[in-house]
Formats: C-alpha cells, structure tokens, sequence
C-alpha cells in the first residue's frame, strides 16, 4: 500500500478517524495526569574502621577479610536486600521499591541506599528505618562474631537527599500505551470499514451485470 493509498484512506474516513486521534489523545493525557508519578530519595553511610588501638586483645574478625570495612559494607547490603528485610518494607506498599549497596566508584567504604516510591513521606520514612536498621544489623554481627567494642566498625551517615527525584516513567509509560492502544484499534477500524466497502463496490458491477437481459450485450 502507497502513501497515496493510505492517505486516500484517511481522507475517505475523516469523520471516523479525526474523532478517534482525539480520543486516543485524550486517552493518554488522561493515563498521563492520573499516573503516579515516582519519587527517589537516597542517602549515603561512610563506614569507618576502630581507631582505638587495642594491642594485645582478639581482633575484629571481619576486619581479617582483607579490606574488612569493604567487606563489612556488602555483608550488610545483602542482608538488607534479603527476602524477609524486603517483605517487611513493601507489606502495606507493594510498589515501592528500595536498594542498598557499595558505592564502587569511590575507594572509602561508602554504603548507598535508595527508595522509590509515589508517596514522598513514606520514602523518606522507610529511607531512615533501613539506615537505623542497617546500625542495628551491624552491632549485631559484631557481637555475635565476639569483636572487642573498641574494634568495632562504625557508621556515620554522610547525606541525604533534601528533595525527592521525581520520575515520570510510569505516566509516560502508560500514556504511550493507552494513546498506541486507541490507535491501533481505529486503524483496524478503518481498514476493515474500507475492506468491506470496497467489497460492497466490487459487488455492485457484477450484480448489475447478472441482471443484464438475454440477448443484449454487456
């Protein structure tokens, strides 16, 4: 099918076809203005390691990791990332979203925890549990592992988002959908509205030649 088809096409259905772009627009306005939008605050934890010197008594048997401090940081993403942790922060709300990891780009120790949610207030909220719970975590393993207090790793948070990042992923997402949705089904409208009038327009030819008398010519 050329151009010049189609176009024949749409112009023969304007009436059908310019209602229906406006209404697939309208579709995705409407996907658009009533999606949440998405909101991201982040917050960053330095990990330092004991300066107390403690010559003489047992050591901090994560610092015996190599790059202990480093290693201490990826222990508490993962069990901060397990399936339970997760279950508990997403229970009353399932679309939120959350990470905890190792900033690599930089050498020092630096944890990173992000929260992704529409509600900016229960993502700052659930932003500062994770980083109590994250404390709370890591005297935990220390004492279990029997480090010496004045050995123990430490945290001490660095930043925290003053505003939320707002996303528009999902709104544009779902207005492209609805929008895409509409106009799908109007060109199939359409194609099949002509299909059948280009059938009813070869049928009529032929009708008025089966009615032609014996004996005449057609």
């Amino acid at each position: 099918m050329t151009l010049t088809s189609i176009w024949a096409v749409i112009s023969r259905w304007r009436w059908v076809v310019i209602p229906g772009i406006l209404v697939a627009l309208v579709g995705g306005a409407a996907a658009f203005w009533y999606t949440p939008y998405t909101q991201t605050v982040e917050a960053r934890y330095l990990f330092l390691s004991p300066v107390v010197d403690t010559k003489g008594v047992a050591g901090n048997p994560f610092l015996q990791l190599g790059n202990g401090v480093a290693q201490t940081v990826d222990i508490l993403a993962v069990s901060l990332t397990d399936g339970a942790t997760e279950r508990k922060y997403t229970e009353d709300a399932p679309t939120l979203e959350y990470g905890a990891t190792r900033d690599r780009a930089i050498t020092a120790p630096l944890m990173v925890i992000t929260v992704t949610y529409t509600d900016a207030k229960v993502a700052y909220d659930t932003l500062d549990s994770l980083g109590k719970d994250m404390t709370r975590r890591l005297v935990a393993l220390q004492q279990d592992a029997g480090a010496p207090r004045g050995q123990w790793v430490t945290i001490t948070p660095i930043s925290r988002d003053p505003e939320p990042e707002v996303g528009f992923e999902d709104p544009i997402r779902n207005a492209v959908i609805v929008f895409g949705g509409v106009m799908a089904l109007l060109l199939a409208i359409v194609a099949l509205a002509d299909r059948r009038r280009s059938t009813r327009e070869g049928l009529v030819p032929m009708a008025r030649r089966d009615r032609t008398p014996r004996g005449q010519s057609r």
